[in-house]
């Protein structure tokens, strides 16, 4: 049978995961320009694509009912044509 973890034996795993060791390493600034650029490209295609998505969202829900009354395709008119299309009058 195994034995649960304890608190400070979990504190002590999180403390080796999430505290940094020293890292003796040289960034350029080559290399921050790079990310940088690189976040900024990914919020701007995320912002395009979002936009897109509400585009077609806010055509779908707030101009479908205006386009079905320029249509003339109110099931409730009472001047409606007969199906058969024959001529009354």
């Amino acid at each position: 049978m195994s034995r649960p973890i304890r608190r400070d034996q979990l504190i002590v795993a999180t403390a080796f995961v999430f505290v940094p060791a020293a890292a003796h390493a040289y960034v350029d600034p080559g290399s921050a320009g790079f990310i940088i650029t690189s976040v900024l490209g990914a919020l701007a295609a995320g912002g395009y694509i979002i936009r897109g998505y509400w585009s077609r969202l806010k055509r779908r829900v707030f101009h479908s009912d205006r386009k079905a009354v320029a249509d003339g395709d109110g099931s409730d008119s009472t001047d409606a044509r007969p199906e058969d299309g024959s001529a009354q009058g």
